[in-house]
């Protein structure tokens, strides 16, 4: 059977970050893994101007057959459509993620360098975040953005302004907690989410496991995408999935393969997700299956690479604004 689909979405957003300071201490660096060259700008300070944010999500350059520079223009993801999924207070609150993937995680180092930070931030206002864990060695760290790539520059400053205050053993905490950090943007597509009416944050906070599928889609195939993760959408939030089914999209913004979509499916926890959550799917699905097979086999045709891992919220590690 095609591939599922998969995925919801965290939200809260914050830190003191500082592997986005543009040139920390020698010995602290660490490489940001982006797969676009433009998105360079971003991901190595996220200090530029919005405009220059924006700008790095521009057409992709190519070479030209006499070895010039060309631009070309990609079918564009579609993610402004009229929904009732625009007005959930999750999509009021949350317009755009930053999406942080550590690798080569040393967990025990790891934890003490969040739970740290966690004290820091113990009281204070402003961006929260979400730590979660795919494996003892790849974690991820999910901010809300509000105003989109426009929050980025608020919550940089007060990253870099937070590190400035480190001590030599927070600073060693940073500098050995991971071996790679990748930095990346996905923006909302609430028409193509599928959430309870009113569901919110909180919410989503409160189910700490995330079935995320990846789509790296090909070059001529996201309208086609698109259109069919929107038709399926459109059933199961006719067919009242409730509980059973709260899944959020998101579209690929800077620091990812050109053409991406995330499906982040929240639930209590796996068993829960492919236990009870399942069977319920599949009863409420019952009168459409053939159909929502039909579409599910052309989002998988249209991607080249689909990427599929589940994610653990660590409630220990997370930061909530105010908390």
């Amino acid at each position: 059977m095609p591939v599922g689909i998969i995925g919801d979405c965290l939200a809260i957003s914050g830190e003191g970050s500082h592997n986005l300071v543009p040139n920390p201490i020698p010995a602290m660096e660490h490489f940001l893994m982006i797969p676009r060259l433009k998105s360079v700008l971003v991901a190595a300070a996220l200090l530029l101007p919005v405009t220059t944010l924006l700008a790095a999500c521009g057409p992709m350059e190519q070479t030209g057959e006499e070895g010039q520079m060309v631009e070309v223009a990609s079918p564009e993801i579609t993610t402004e459509s009229s929904s009732a999924q625009d007005v959930v207070p999750f999509f009021e609150r949350i317009s755009a993620i930053l999406y942080e993937t550590y690798r080569a995680v040393n967990s025990p180092v790891f934890t003490e360098y969040f739970e740290m930070l966690v004290d820091r931030y113990a009281g204070s206002d402003g961006y929260g975040w979400g730590i979660y864990s795919e494996n003892p060695t790849i974690y991820y760290r999910v901010t809300g953005l509000p105003e989109g790539l426009a929050s980025i520059v608020e919550i940089q400053q007060a990253r870099q302004e937070s590190f400035q205050d480190f001590s030599e053993p927070q600073v060693a905490l940073w500098n050995s907690a991971w071996g790679s950090r990748h930095v990346s943007v996905y923006n909302a597509m609430p028409a193509h989410s599928v959430v309870p009416d009113g569901f919110a944050v909180s919410d989503s906070r409160a189910l700490p496991y995330k079935r995320v599928t990846i789509f790296n889609l090909k070059w001529d195939q996201a309208p086609a995408f698109t259109e069919a993760l929107a038709a399926r959408s459109a059933l199961d939030r006719e067919a009242g999935l409730g509980s059973a089914f709260i899944m959020t999209a998101w579209s690929g913004s800077v620091g990812t393969e050109q053409q991406t979509v995330m499906l982040r499916v929240s639930a209590e926890n796996r068993a829960v997700d492919a236990g009870a959550n399942r069977e319920a799917r599949q009863v409420a699905r019952a009168g459409y299956m053939e159909e929502w097979i039909r579409l599910t086999a052309i989002m998988s045709a249209a991607a080249w690479r689909i990427e599929s891992h589940n994610q653990t919220r660590r409630a220990e590690l997370s930061f909530l604004p105010g908390s």
